[in-house]
């Protein structure tokens, strides 16, 4: 290993002795669907278990749990697990404040994709809606910031205050900062060729003919699209992770202009003479943003999150849209909102595209507050697939928004895929206390050993009689990030706790590690614990900096 190394895991110290595998687990595997019903706009009430019919890969599956979720201002009988009853064909009534209905909501500000103006005066509508229509027992919210990564603002709160701060902080952040400077080089770069230069003479290469220079210029603007929309993908991709472990009715509200998938360009209105927008070349490259986009769906689905698209930059004309046919940026025609429109209907959300931001928040709150929530349970188990999700309604004259599908993956790979994201610690609902301390530092190979210690009070931890010794079995994660939120390393591993039967809730189960780390840089260190009979999760981190 080499000595200049960042940071590496140099060693795993423990008292407790590894054990035989456990069979033995709480099974409380579900697959949810949040379904809004409507019926000429309006949300459609008083159904009932009878009226739906599920299907998972086409096979028809039982529906084990049903739920109606209905706002505030609707009669509503609280659900407890008293008086919960689930199997009967009647539809219950939910309080929409349990944690397995309450909106649970996090604002993703595209900033890539919006001019500052508009972004703002969308931020104002959504300050006045927290004010009129927020009522916290109903909400959850946070705030992230899409610009080259994900970068959360506020974790999830029912503090009007905090979320007018957020806001107002975000005001103070440049829109779009990295587009304009392309633009602008990419303008200068261009305009040179048709400069005249010193002689008189014009700066243009006799070399290169107008066709060539405009189908540089096309396909550079043709990989700068791209390339942005992949790295804006990826950001929010990071974003739908980390919301992965929180309960109840998880909505990402996206703010934006434009995803970047379209490019407003038919295939049958493509040139035939340029090897960049000929017919061949422009459906290459909408197979390649139609990838991205059937990924941001799968990802959402995995994690059970509806989208609610509100565009900031509003509609536009034809003739005013014309100018921004491949850009994927700012107002344009309706070809720009197609990856948006599938985004959200295949994912239970919904596109406002309207010019009207306050409209758009209205017809959310509307949309997300009224719902049935139905389950069954898969045969499959965690086969680690994708599967389709089709419901029915046995009645006409209704529409219907669901997630079309979802990835059968184990708790470890998600709290893995949560942990990996820059936002995932802030937003995992944790049901165990972990603490985690540094040691006195050394000196070690040119760098810092740093000792670390997780702790988990044993009380916490869920053990099985086996003879004369209880065991738990538990999965740990260790990861590090840089000073940009990048990670650097880590790692996972599982360990068993014994314990002599009658004394499980004494002491303390301790996990440590020695890190090595690069003198002045400062880290991130994130430590999950995962109990594999419970599914409960714990997480702590800390900032290092020696």
């Amino acid at each position: 290993m080499p000595k200049t190394l960042v940071l590496a895991v140099l060693l795993v110290a423990t008292s407790s002795l590894f054990a035989q595998s456990l069979t033995e687990r709480i099974d409380v595997s579900l697959v949810n669907v949040d379904l809004t019903v409507t019926s000429h706009g309006a949300p459609a009430r008083g159904l009932t278990r009878d009226d739906f019919r599920i299907f998972e890969d086409g096979v028809a599956q039982p529906i084990s749990n049903f739920y109606a979720v209905e706002p505030p201002a609707s009669p509503i009988r609280k659900v407890t697990a008293a008086t919960a009853t689930p199997s009967t064909p009647d539809s219950v009534l939910a309080d929409p404040t349990d944690e397995r209905f309450r909106r649970k909501v996090l604002v993703i500000v595209d900033n890539r994709h919006v001019t500052m103006y508009n972004r703002d005066r969308a931020l104002a509508a959504l300050e006045r809606f927290v004010d009129d229509r927020f009522t916290g027992g109903t909400y959850d919210w946070s705030v992230a910031l899409v610009t080259d990564k994900a970068r959360l603002m506020l974790p999830l709160t029912s503090d009007k205050e905090k979320l007018h701060e957020t806001i107002a902080a975000i005001r103070r952040i440049v829109a779009n900062p990295r587009r304009a400077e392309e633009d602008v080089a990419r303008l200068a770069t261009v305009s040179s060729f048709d400069a005249p230069g010193p002689s008189g003479l014009t700066g243009r290469s006799d070399t290169l003919s107008d066709d060539t220079m405009s189908t540089m210029a096309e396909l550079g603007a043709r990989f700068q699209t791209e390339a942005d929309a992949a790295a804006t993908i990826e950001a929010i991709r990071d974003a739908i992770r980390s919301f992965a472990g929180a309960p109840g009715r998880k909505i990402i509200l996206l703010v934006t202009g434009s995803l970047g998938l379209d490019s407003g360009i038919s295939p049958l209105a493509a040139s035939g003479r340029s090897s960049v927008s000929g017919a061949a070349a422009v459906a290459s490259g909408m197979a390649r943003m139609t990838r991205l986009r059937n990924l941001l769906i799968h990802e959402a689905n995995a994690s059970n999150v509806s989208f609610y698209i509100v565009n900031s930059e509003g509609l536009a004309s034809d003739s005013d849209a014309s100018s921004h046919t491949g850009q994927g940026f700012g107002p344009g025609g309706s070809s720009e909102f197609a990856s948006m429109y599938w985004v959200a209907r295949e994912t239970g959300g919904r596109l406002m595209p309207g010019n009207s931001v306050e409209h758009s928040l209205e017809e959310f709150d509307r949309a997300s507050s009224s719902f049935y929530s139905l389950a069954y349970k898969p045969v499959h188990g965690d086969d680690g697939k994708y599967h389709t999700i089709k419901v029915e309604l046995k009645r006409s004259g209704y529409q219907l928004q669901y997630r079309t599908g979802y990835s059968s993956v184990p708790v470890t790979v998600q709290l893995i895929r949560a942990m990996q994201s820059p936002l995932g610690t802030s937003m995992q609902r944790l049901s165990i206390p972990v603490s985690l301390v540094t040691g006195a530092s050394s000196p070690r190979d040119g760098g810092v050993v740093v000792p670390l210690h997780a702790t988990v009070a044993a009380k916490n931890l869920q053990f099985i009689p086996t003879g004369n010794v209880s065991v738990a079995r538990v999965d740990l994660f260790f990861d590090v990030f840089d000073e940009r939120g990048h990670e650097i390393t880590g790692t996972h591993y599982t360990r068993e706790a014994r314990a002599a039967t009658g004394t499980e809730s004494d002491g303390d189960f301790v996990d440590s590690h020695e890190l090595l780390v690069k003198p002045g840089a400062s880290y991130r260190v994130v430590v999950g614990v995962h109990d594999q009979v419970t599914d409960a999760i714990g997480i702590a981190s800390q900032n290092i900096r020696f």
